[in-house]
């Protein structure tokens, strides 16, 4: 699964594999072998296989993805995001201007909601995406006229790629 992790004043790309207990944390392009051991209730121990070390972590889940970790003496509050979800959060903060809705995650254009020309209003669709057997409508962050569309319904798009310019 791929997620944004955000918090503070930074984010991170975030990918997990699950086999039993033992996962690999992918962080920005670095890997990371752990075991998780669920100690009690919140409370989890944390083992790195290449070097022996452990940690004990507590956690609290909060509401719209929100979480509280604790490290040692070191708390966090942290924001776990969809790929989709942190696109969305990145644009909401942008304000007004030219928008660009970009692909979140690899997958397969199902249908363009939109022509060159529309007026939108945010929130309203304008692509649907299928990615992991998933489909996933994308809308638009702000009110715009759609200035350009670059992919047609049956394309195959990467993460990243440029789909719908509004202006």
């Amino acid at each position: 699964m791929k997620w944004v992790i955000r918090g503070g004043r930074s984010s991170h790309d975030v990918e997990v594999e699950r086999r039993g207990d033992d996962f690999t944390v992918e962080i920005d392009g670095r890997r990371h072998e752990l075991e998780l051991i669920r100690l009690d209730g919140a409370v989890a121990s944390l083992r790195f296989p290449s070097n022996g070390r452990s940690l004990q972590i507590t956690y609290h889940r909060g509401q719209n993805g929100s979480w509280r970790v604790s490290v040692g003496q070191r708390e966090f509050d942290l924001e776990v995001l969809t790929p989709a979800e942190a696109v969305e959060a990145v644009s909401a903060a942008r304000g007004s201007g030219p928008s660009r809705v970009m692909a979140p995650i690899p997958g397969k254009v199902v249908a363009i909601k939109v022509e060159p020309g529309d007026l939108v209003e945010p929130g309203q669709a304008l692509v649907v995406l299928e990615a992991m057997k998933m489909e996933n409508e994308l809308a638009a962050d702000q009110a715009g006229k759609v200035a350009a569309i670059h992919v047609s319904a049956g394309d195959t798009v990467e993460g990243g790629e440029l789909l719908v310019e509004l202006e």
